[in-house]
């Protein structure tokens, strides 16, 4: 599967420009599940403004809060430095693909306990579940090789980031 097709041009943003505040350490002041939500509301707000910028999106504000509760109900950090944050919405027209990166990653509740650095979004409209769950089974056997995370978290190259996608590592 070209999964590149659905990476257009535009969706790669290759260093978030979320910018939060960095948790100051772990006192009893610190409520770490205030912070990890706001994290990962303002990192799903940036990634819903590409794809926004395509035209493809009918309700930005409805495209994030599906996100959001998609991501309320099962995390999506998988380990590695991965998030896949995923939906399939009304608000979009096809389904798309996008890859944003931090270089300093961000607390997402992973599993392994690592802040994450890659989030490889796809949304999905709401018929086209077929589409949309062969894309999630593809990027997911994708990162199960290293060389693959490995050259995500050190390109900066846009050109590079559609191979990988296209199966070239």
């Amino acid at each position: 599967m070209r999964m590149s097709s659905y990476l257009r041009d535009g969706f790669v943003r290759l260093e978030l420009e979320t910018d939060l505040p960095l948790p100051e350490g772990e006192g009893e002041d610190f409520d770490r599940e205030r912070h990890v939500r706001e994290v990962k509301q303002a990192v799903l707000e940036e990634i819903t403004g590409l794809f926004d910028a395509t035209g493809n999106v009918d309700n930005r504000k409805r495209l994030f809060e599906d996100l959001w509760n998609r991501e309320k109900k099962a995390g999506t950090a998988i380990g590695n430095g991965i998030a896949i944050p995923h939906v399939r919405s009304k608000k979009v027209r096809t389904t798309m693909l996008g890859f944003a990166r931090s270089s300093v990653g961000y607390d997402w509740d992973a599993p392994d306990g690592k802040p994450v650095r890659s989030f490889i979004v796809i949304v999905g409209p709401s018929f086209d579940s077929d589409l949309y769950l062969r894309l999630y089974k593809e990027i997911a056997a994708m990162f199960k090789f290293d060389a693959v995370r490995e050259q995500l978290e050190e390109t900066w190259n846009e050109h590079e980031v559609y191979q990988l996608f296209d199966g070239n590592y």
